[in-house]
């Protein structure tokens, strides 16, 4: 797969950057990454090869990607982000998205944004969570009684579905119905934009114009931007503003104009969905494996709770329930890769980065690296523990990425719903993994499994 290059954009500080030589004319190492199954793994493939420090082509332009924390500190300030490994999402984000903004402007927009998901904000949206989990939990238990099989997927995409657009978009969401259309349309035009296809896409054309696939992304998009722009235009209308809700950080943005706000939710609604949705599947999926983690999680929620329902002053409480958490975020990959750019030449240890060269971040590749973390594939959330967690760099778990203040705005609000979803779920049943399954992961820009994984539960 992999021929040295032996030219770089213009930057005659420093040795050459170690990489691979486009294999194609056209899409240069973008079929490359194709053949690999995901960047991820193409980026594994690569830095085996050529070491910390390394070079490719993504399409037209040149790449370059650092596994190294070490290196990660030198590139630790930067915000903006390159448009290239973004722009597949363009039709379903919109191109007013902060996913697209760099600069001071942008920065402006995402302090305000954050606020929304401060620690403060996230103390709000705990009966939320409890609420949903418990909703979910009362399904459970006819599947218990007939021991019929549970497609796990399914149930926690749903839940997160639920949570994101009850908290950014309030009790309008409770009902039901408006649940089942947005995950209706959000389902439909995911699948229809190649979410799920899209590092395959990357080498290849997105639906024609004219084809059905694309009329029913168009569709789906239409609805989802009809009810947040619906939504947005009665929350301004609102007095009684007690919820703290995700949307009113971006209706008190006076920098955004009404598509920009609606870009926005949307992203925000969507980066929710998929994120936790996916994690509490894989976490959910590794308990299933080691069934002596699952009760050692159930004794420290009956012990810290009891039968009371989980609150923001106990939630501290919870460590060995959050270590289960962050191994499973490291275990299951789930954010594979970040980017960043700048717009200066940048030296990066011995080599300097010319200006505008996309900086990919395979938190992936940190995440299994052998050294940091022995037994990369063995799943132990006592690595997480507080005497293990000082022996590891500073900059070695960064799940929700690191760079320039960028990092995932809902940080918090997804470690919050996680830890009360399994609190209710936990407490209540025991999972069981069914029998004669094959898992296996897909890297995308969030990891799935290939395939639904099932269950069974029985009440405790």
């Amino acid at each position: 797969m992999f021929h040295s290059f032996v030219y770089q954009r213009s930057s005659s500080k420093g040795p050459q950057i170690p990489g691979a030589a486009p294999s194609d004319p056209v899409s240069e190492n973008l079929g490359d990454m194709a053949k690999a199954g995901s960047v991820h793994e193409y980026l594994i493939e690569l830095h085996e090869k050529y070491g910390d420090i390394a070079g490719f082509w993504w399409g037209k332009e040149f790449a370059v990607s650092l596994s190294s924390v070490e290196h990660w500190k030198e590139i630790q300030p930067l915000f903006d982000k390159p448009y290239e490994q973004f722009k597949f999402f363009e039709p379903l984000f919109g191109k007013k998205s902060l996913t697209y903004k760099n600069g001071p402007e942008a920065r402006k927009k995402r302090q305000l944004v954050d606020r929304s998901f401060g620690h403060e904000a996230v103390t709000h949206y705990y009966d939320h969570f409890t609420k949903i989990a418990k909703g979910t939990a009362e399904k459970f238990v006819t599947y218990s009684q007939t021991q019929e099989h549970i497609p796990l997927g399914k149930y926690m995409l749903a839940m997160a579905i639920k949570a994101i657009s009850v908290a950014g978009m309030g009790r309008f969401f409770m009902d039901k119905k408006e649940i089942d259309k947005m995950a209706i349309a959000y389902e439909e035009a995911s699948k229809s934009f190649c979410w799920n296809e899209m590092e395959a896409r990357l080498a290849g054309p997105c639906p024609a114009p004219d084809s059905e696939r694309e009329k029913k992304f168009q569709t789906a998009k239409t609805y989802m931007k009809d009810t947040v722009k619906n939504l947005l235009n009665k929350r301004k209308q609102e007095n009684n503003k007690e919820e703290m809700l995700f949307i009113d950080s971006i209706l008190d943005c006076d920098l955004m104009d009404e598509e920009e706000m609606s870009d926005n939710v949307i992203t925000f609604l969507v980066g929710g969905f998929h994120t936790t949705g996916f994690m509490m599947t894989w976490c959910l999926y590794y308990l299933t494996k080691h069934p002596e983690v699952e009760e050692r999680v159930f004794a420290e929620l009956d012990k810290v709770l009891g039968d009371e329902d989980i609150k923001p002053q106990v939630a501290s409480e919870l460590k060995y329930t959050r270590q289960v958490l962050d191994e499973t975020m490291r275990a299951s990959v789930l954010a594979p890769w970040g980017v960043r750019i700048h717009e200066f030449d940048l030296q990066v240890g011995e080599f300097v980065i010319p200006k505008e060269t996309p900086i990919l971040l395979p938190f992936g590749i940190v995440l299994q690296d052998p050294n940091l973390w022995p037994e990369p594939k063995r799943f132990d959330p006592d690595r997480f523990s507080p005497e293990n967690i000082k022996q590891l760099p500073s900059l070695a778990y960064q799940p929700f990425g690191f760079a320039g203040k960028r990092k995932c705005p809902a940080w918090r609000f997804s470690i919050t719903e996680r830890l009360v979803f399994l609190s209710v779920l936990i407490r209540r049943f025991k999972f069981h993994l069914v029998e004669g399954q094959e898992v296996k992961p897909v890297h995308q820009l969030v990891t799935s499994p290939a395939e639904e994984i099932w269950v069974t539960v029985t009440e405790r």
